[in-house]
């Protein structure tokens, strides 16, 4: 186990152990959230010498550079860098750079991370041995961070909801406050028009292509709605259905589903025959106040604005197939 030190101590020290014949390597950074391409980095910095020396920014040196951060005070982070059976001392410096404590310590080996170019790094010009040593690929404080952002952002969103997503095999959705914004526009002619969100569409596009049957139930008749679920390939469209249960029990027996294997979004309480019927009910942000009692999930978009898209995400992830899109996207 290492020992935190401060920087005029740990000088003693390191003339002692030069004067045994040891080789001291150093290396620095803010070790804010420690994580596996720090572990390795360390590993590999060690083997460069006896003596493994890590510098670390105090949290007034990390404000300079990072006014966010750190997320771990530093006391905190020297302890568990401490901790670590490859680190030998861990010190501090206040510094933005640490080039006045490797000019203090005179080091025999200076290392840092792979983003760095050995003439780039702070101190090169001081110690005779400079290493760049390589960094894993897609691992940093920063993703990591944004990754806990991401999936704790959505106070709603919890392992529950993922459980019911994995089972669902058949969505059913309203129109009007689900995937439109709930507005009617009517010409004087009595044409009806209607504004879809692309991404919403584009969901359900990924959601039939894993095999998930779609509907879509509302109590109007739309020329619109027609042409837009026509080019989303959907082909089970009811409209003027003033019995929605009636539909619902048709559409269960011809697909001889479960309840776990439905889910459905509707935003008004004519909609709560069915949403209370399935083994995942949403509504959109939006929705009716007693519908937003009544329902599994509430999304954080609302109606029109990607609620739906919202939903697709969700059973796509829950099914383990959403990167499978990302992939195939960013290769085309």
């Amino acid at each position: 186990m290492g020992r935190i030190t401060k920087a005029d101590e740990l000088k003693n020290e390191i003339d002692n152990l030069k004067k045994q014949g040891k080789k001291v390597v150093f290396t620095n950074g803010c070790f804010d959230i420690l994580h596996i391409g720090h572990v390795r980095y360390l590993k590999e910095a060690k083997k460069l010498g006896d003596i493994l020396v890590v510098a670390i920014n105090s949290d007034k040196s990390v404000r300079k550079i990072k006014p966010l951060r750190p997320i771990n005070p530093e006391n905190e982070r020297a302890e568990v860098l401490s901790s670590l059976e490859m680190v030998d001392f861990v010190t501090f410096f206040d510094e933005e750079t640490p080039y006045n404590l490797i000019k203090l310590l005179k080091p025999d080996v200076l290392v840092k991370g792979g983003d760095w170019k050995v003439e780039n790094i702070v101190g090169a010009d001081l110690v005779r041995e400079v290493y760049s040593l390589p960094y894993v690929e897609g691992v940093s404080t920063t993703g990591i961070i944004e990754r806990v952002l991401t999936k704790y952002s959505n106070p709603n969103l919890n392992e529950e909801i993922f459980e019911r997503a994995r089972n669902i095999k058949f969505l059913i959705l309203d129109v009007d406050g689900v995937l439109t914004s709930g507005g009617i526009i009517l010409d004087n002619e009595n044409n009806e028009f209607k504004i879809f969100n692309v991404r919403d569409g584009h969901g359900l596009v990924m959601l039939h292509s894993v095999g998930i049957n779609i509907a879509v139930i509302t109590g109007r008749h739309s020329k619109a709605l027609e042409r837009r679920m026509k080019e989303l390939g959907i082909n089970e469209v009811y409209q003027g259905a003033r019995e929605k249960l009636k539909i619902f029990n048709q559409i269960v027996e011809k697909h001889s589903l479960k309840e776990k294997e439905i889910s459905a979004m509707g935003d008004d309480i004519i909609d709560l025959s069915i949403l209370s019927r399935v083994g995942l009910s949403v509504c959109p942000q939006d929705a009716h106040e007693e519908v937003k009692k009544r329902v599994h999930y509430i999304t954080q978009k609302k109606a029109g604005q990607g609620a739906v898209r919202e939903l697709c995400d969700i059973i796509l992830k829950a099914k383990g197939v959403f990167d499978k899109f990302i992939d195939e996207y960013k290769n085309l």
